[in-house]
């Protein structure tokens, strides 16, 4: 035995990547979760600029049926007057895509709490920060190929049926085009950590993805319905009212969702990229709350 040693390994950062990237695929659910993101998210592209072509097609035979802009004529149809591809690609792929990629985040990190194994996880790394940090990784990279393919078929589907529509912008690398596929990616992986972040920190599945829903969908919409009612009330908000409508701007998905407008507004507060900026503040609060909670509380 005098010769032999045992081997020494070091617990890197990638070997826990590469554990916990394990960990995840190797769940039914996970699959089960990425097939529903991907086929609901192509298929909401299909039916969005499938519509859109409809739309057109009845503009074009049936001109009375619809109002268009004072001027614009159905034949006088140029690119980008019935919007762009590659927004209402972006939107049907967030449109649930969204909310279910929330729901897989989120359990990344609850299932282990519930289950009890995050004791394991601790155990063998004990340094739990590079644990967060990994998951975090994963989730970010599993997010990026998930929306990178739905956006790649998607996009080549809704131009497969609208190659000949004269009033769709089909434009892939225009600089406007190019902002809302790229921004949508940054947007859908800052909105994943952000919910991975609160999964962290409240470490119940149903407290996190009600806390997560009610933040990025079920406020904004609140917020939206008032200051709508108010713009119908009077001209132009003041006071409470007009800080209420600029704070809505900072919400997180309203933040991040700017940069996916294909003509932000005149009086917008925040322009695509600051939108951006806004939406990585809050995931780099939530993060670092996810980290102190980590490192603070026992398990």
């Amino acid at each position: 035995m005098g010769g032999v040693m045992a081997r020494q390994y070091k617990l890197t950062f990638f070997r826990i990547f590469r554990s916990e990237w394990i960990k995840l695929l190797s769940l039914r659910s996970t699959w089960w979760i990425i097939v529903v993101a991907f086929v609901t998210n192509v298929g909401m592209c299909a039916a969005i600029t499938g519509m859109n072509q409809w739309t057109e097609n009845q503009i074009r035979t049936n001109p009375d049926a619809f109002q268009l802009p004072p001027g614009l004529q159905p034949n006088d149809l140029q690119p980008g007057d019935l919007g762009m591809l590659s927004y209402n690609v972006t939107q049907a792929c967030g449109f649930f895509g969204q909310l279910i990629f929330v729901i897989l985040s989120i359990l990344v990190i609850t299932n282990e709490y519930s289950s009890g194994m995050i004791r394991s996880t601790f155990t063998t790394a004990p340094r739990r920060g590079k644990v967060v940090m990994a998951k975090i990784l994963v989730i970010s990279i599993l997010c990026l190929i998930v929306f990178g393919i739905s956006l790649t078929t998607g996009w080549s589907l809704g131009h497969l049926i609208q190659q000949n529509s004269l009033g769709t912008d089909l434009s892939l690398t225009s600089a406007t085009s190019l902002r809302i596929l790229g921004g949508f990616m940054v947007e859908m992986i800052l909105v994943a950590v952000f919910c991975f972040g609160l999964g962290a920190i409240i470490r119940s599945t149903p407290g996190s993805i009600g806390a997560a829903v009610g933040i990025i969908l079920v406020l904004p919409i609140a917020i939206g319905v008032l200051t709508g009612q108010i713009s119908t009330t009077q001209s132009e908000a003041t006071g409470w009212r007009k800080w209420l409508q600029d704070v809505s701007a900072f919400l997180p998905t309203n933040a991040g969702g700017t940069v996916v407008q294909v003509h932000p507004a005149a009086d917008a507060i925040l322009s695509p990229w600051q939108g951006i900026g806004v939406l990585g503040a809050w995931t780099v609060a939530s993060v670092v709350g996810a980290l102190l909670v980590t490192w603070r509380r026992d398990v």
